[in-house]
């Protein structure tokens, strides 16, 4: 069975709702070791179901958040990558990585977010159709900043869009990505395969983070109970 992680965050869609409780439930949700980002986080204008004042707001106090607790940010931005990019610039990008999620714009866009060293995972997007532009950013993305996804349930790849995604369809992203990259089958695209499996392992799958270690004591005691704290502790 595959090692599972888990990222924990507040959506731009839900940003209405956050305050000091939430705020509490996340932090205590985040000292969880199993815990590797935090996300998704930050703006969506395409649909707006928060206002964008307090997404703003919402997505710099996550970003503070995932700075204090030593994590990554997994980012959702749709139709505000301008925005987005201030806000992160202005707030400083986590020493533990930045992952732009789901991209599936233009070079011109994603440009400034790889030059600002973040990590960029393609998923269906990337397979459809009228997609050349999406392609030709993927080219262009330094190879150890690659990662793929599903963004399940949504985002089919090609030859399956219509359908519900789920995580075995990752494959077809992936094939397309090799071909987007001049990768043919053979060495070159194992290679490639390769290295998209240690960015996501080297970005999310990592030992607890010095904060997540001084939160964990508590987490477990109220999960397990204190007598059996220190039982599930030692099989993390």
């Amino acid at each position: 069975m595959p090692r599972v992680r888990i990222a924990v965050g507040c959506h731009p869609h839900n940003a209405r709702h956050y305050g000091p409780s939430l705020e509490a439930e996340l932090l205590e949700r985040l000292a969880d070791p199993r815990v590797a980002a935090l996300g998704e986080i930050g703006l969506d204008y395409h649909y707006d179901f928060s206002p964008r004042d307090v997404q703003r707001e919402v997505f710099r106090r996550q970003v503070r958040l995932a700075k204090a607790c030593g994590l990554p940010v997994i980012l959702h931005v749709r139709e505000a990558h301008d925005d987005a990019l201030a806000i992160m610039r202005e707030e400083g990008f986590p020493e533990a990585g930045t992952l732009l999620h789901c991209f599936n714009l233009d070079w011109a866009t994603l440009e400034p977010w790889v030059e600002a060293g973040c990590h960029v995972a393609f998923g269906g997007p990337l397979t459809f159709k009228n997609a050349d532009e999406v392609r030709d950013a993927a080219a262009r993305v330094p190879a150890d900043r690659l990662l793929t996804e599903t963004d399940a349930p949504y985002m089919t790849p090609e030859p399956l869009r219509g359908t519900t995604c789920g995580p075995e369809h990752v494959v077809f992203t992936a094939a397309r990505l090799a071909e987007a990259r001049g990768c043919e089958p053979g060495p070159a695209r194992k290679a490639l395969l390769e290295q998209l499996m240690d960015n996501a392992r080297g970005l999310l799958d990592r030992p607890a983070t010095p904060w997540q270690k001084g939160e964990a004591a508590s987490f477990y005691a109220e999960a397990f109970g204190a007598s059996d704290a220190a039982e599930a502790r030692g099989k993390e």
